[in-house]
């Protein structure tokens, strides 16, 4: 260390050996254009305050830090050169507990950071724990674990399963609808006279419309139109509304129809579903004879049926009429067709 003499110009030296010199920032709040820059010599340590100048432009993005590969806690610096690392161990860093530093690793020799762990980091987010209870088997321990990743984790509890007990009383009757194995929802809903069928997509039971015929619905004998000598190929003798059903069904149809016919004439009795020409339900065989004038009408399709077949079927939730015709069979002559003790009874048959 040397300063100018005024008169000599040789340095004099006042102090020579080394030190070490620390410059340190101080902020000019004031913004005066001259500032004293203070110098301080303690021992072997310079202190130089300089004034901050403007704040610079960002420079250029570094190149990515190397990974640390986190090793935990060693007792002090004598304990971690027994480790006799090597060159693959490379990035590997250590809390060192007496220093309060962080030794990292290059594979050659150690970088320390000292007292890494006085500052107090940002808040981070709050912990949401969310509790779990597990029963365990009979007879093991209980345990607890912290499942998943903050700020979402889980607190898993284990309780061991105790003996089973004596049976308990009784219950109170529960619903059928309760019941783990059936299916009430918006799509198949309780309604009157539904009953529970199996449902193999479900594999639960879910409820439907009674698979009972419904009704009767009758034709009463007053319903009937009398007329005689009628000569006509088809004669609408009467008809009857059916109401619409929550599901498809084919009508059940019995009952008689007083029509009188004389050799070489014969009239037959047909019950048709939509039309006097719709599909043919139910069928009357008639007689030649005159004095035998009561034709007992019974279910009977024009087409052989089986489950499946749509022939003769009403749709679910469609109104439809039913007509009793009179339908020539043989002759050219006429009939008569009387209302007493005429009727016709229907029902609907699930399908």
């Amino acid at each position: 260390m040397s300063t100018d003499n005024a008169v000599n110009s040789e340095p004099t030296v006042v102090y020579e050996d080394d030190i070490m010199i620390t410059m340190r920032g101080v902020a000019d709040s004031i913004g005066l254009p001259y500032t004293v820059n203070p110098f301080e010599l303690v021992d072997r340590e310079a202190l130089i305050e300089l004034r901050e100048g403007n704040q610079g432009a960002v420079g250029p993005e570094g190149e990515a830090a190397w990974p640390w590969s986190w090793q935990g806690d060693i007792a002090d610096v004598a304990a971690l050169n027994q480790l006799k690392l090597t060159t693959a161990d490379a990035r590997k860093a250590w809390r060192v507990v007496s220093e309060n530093s962080i030794y990292y690793w290059t594979g050659m020799g150690f970088i320390a950071f000292g007292n890494a762990f006085r500052t107090v980091g940002s808040q981070g987010a709050p912990n949401q724990l969310i509790g779990i209870a597990v029963a365990g088997p009979t007879g093991s321990a209980a345990d607890a674990r912290v499942l998943g990743t903050a700020p979402a984790q889980q607190v898993e509890i284990t309780f061991p399963r105790g003996a089973t007990g004596d049976a308990g009383d009784p219950g109170a009757k529960g619903r059928i609808q309760d019941a783990s194995d059936v299916l009430i929802d918006s799509e198949r809903s309780l309604g009157q006279d539904h009953v529970l069928a199996w449902d193999a997509a479900t594999q639960k039971f879910r409820p439907i419309p009674s698979p009972r015929p419904s009704g009767p619905w009758v034709i009463g004998e007053k319903q009937f139109t009398a007329a005689n000598n009628v000569t006509e190929q088809t004669r609408t003798l009467a008809a009857i509304t059916i109401p619409a059903q929550p599901t498809a069904w084919r009508p059940l149809v019995e009952g008689g129809v007083q029509v009188q016919t004389e050799q070489p004439t014969r009239c037959n009795v047909e019950v048709r579903i939509g039309s006097p020409k719709g599909d043919l339900v139910g069928f009357g065989w008639s007689h030649r004879v005159s004095r035998i004038a009561y034709v007992l009408v019974s279910p009977g399709f024009q087409y052989p049926t089986k489950p499946g077949a749509t022939y003769g079927v009403v749709p679910a939730n469609q109104t439809i009429t039913l007509y009793v015709v009179a339908q020539k069979a043989e002759g050219t002559g006429s009939y008569n067709v009387m209302s007493n003790y005429s009727h016709i009874h229907v029902r609907a048959l699930p399908v």
